[in-house]
């Protein structure tokens, strides 16, 4: 039988390796200023994109609801005039 990809030592490993990353990036840019420059505006450009993306999927996202919920509002209301046209040539 193969052993698990993911046990609990391994991630346990990532988020100690993570952290300790994250303790020496931050020593890192505190120690050197032209690094911190660097990074600080790389870090602003992500952000920027990460926001613009997301509005993009989020738009993308109502738009095709929105086309969803039409088609099934247009749907019902032809049901709903098929049937009131039925029940007045029937009963008239």
């Amino acid at each position: 039988m193969p052993k698990p990809l993911l046990t609990d030592e391994v991630i346990e490993q990532a988020k100690q390796d993570k952290k300790n990353l994250e303790r020496r990036l931050q020593r890192e840019l505190e120690e050197d200023t032209e690094i911190a420059e660097k990074y600080d505006s790389i870090e602003k450009n992500l952000s920027k994109n990460a926001v613009y993306k997301s509005r993009r999927i989020e738009n993308a996202k109502a738009q095709k609801r929105g086309k969803a919920i039409n088609k099934w509002l247009f749907i019902v209301t032809l049901i709903v005039v098929l049937l009131a046209v039925a029940f007045f040539l029937y009963y008239f």
